[in-house]
């Protein structure tokens, strides 16, 4: 099986405003052009995201709503074609993160992305002890990347 390259992106590294029709008139903050500009030179995309009450966090859907406002008019702001994504998600509740995922799945057409795959952590607190993920969980966590990995 080939290997893939990966980059990390943390968007605590992307600090960005609450956005507004108001700041966007400042200009589009440069984090912003970055990040796109990662998004749309990688192949793929895994998307892991904690459920807040039901939904991505604000932080997440904060950088959504300034990724959309730097899309080419026609075109996604995760670039030119589909791309696959594997969404991920978790929280304390014994669902996990299944509904977030559930929201994200059906706006990513929107986005640009082509779902090939979930993962949904349910009981977060209980099976991340200590800095990692009990061996069930890694081992599910594993076999749904190299699923995904497969349909590239």
């Amino acid at each position: 099986m080939k290997k893939n390259d990966v980059t990390v992106i943390d968007l605590n590294d992307f600090p960005l405003p609450i956005y507004s029709i108001d700041i966007e008139t400042q200009g589009i903050p440069e984090e912003v052009k970055k990040l796109k500009q990662i998004i749309v030179e990688h192949d793929a995309l895994m998307i892991a995201s904690p459920e807040h009450n039901g939904s991505m966090p604000a932080f997440l859907k904060n950088t959504i709503d300034w990724l959309s406002r730097v899309a080419e008019p026609g075109q996604t702001f995760f670039g030119e074609t589909k791309k696959p994504v594997l969404l991920l998600s978790t929280s304390p509740g014994a669902t996990g993160g299944a509904t977030n995922i559930k929201t994200m799945a059906e706006l990513m057409p929107w986005w640009g992305g082509d779902v090939k795959g979930t993962y949904s952590l349910g009981s977060y607190y209980e099976k991340f002890i200590d800095g990692k993920f009990d061996s069930q969980t890694e081992k599910e966590i594993a076999d749904t990347v190299k699923l995904f990995e497969s349909t590239l």
